[in-house]
């Protein structure tokens, strides 16, 4: 009788554990955002301003459309990061701006990984 409990609680137990492929993310799920937030060339972005970084120098931006040679795109998902101007005066004319400010920037990844603002509409 004791063998026959344990085998149901087992049975019971086993079949209530998802199976494992269930828990993992699908193949590919990220990669289009991943390959979107890589500018390894120059890329034309529309952001928001949220806000300065004194430490670094930068600019943090809510990214909420993307050029994509033919038409601007709208992404689906929040995507918020971090620019550098790509001199003083560019971070000079940033300090003028409120928060929420629409910036329509052009952004590529410098040679040590960093979104630099290599054009921005209005400098």
């Amino acid at each position: 009788m004791k063998t026959l409990l344990t085998a149901m609680f087992l049975l019971v137990a086993v079949s209530s554990v998802p199976a494992q492929e269930d828990l993992a993310v699908p193949p590919g799920m990220f990669d289009a955002q991943i390959q979107q937030m890589k500018f390894d060339q120059p890329t034309r972005i529309v952001g928001k301003l949220i806000g300065l970084d004194g430490y670094e120098d930068a600019v943090w931006i809510e990214w909420t459309h993307r050029y994509d040679g033919k038409r601007w795109q709208r992404l689906l998902n929040d995507m918020q990061f971090k620019v550098l101007p790509r001199d003083p005066g560019m971070m000079e004319f940033f300090k003028q701006l409120k928060p929420g400010a629409v910036l329509h920037l052009t952004v590529q990844m410098d040679e040590e990984g960093n979104r630099q603002v290599l054009e921005l509409d209005g400098t």
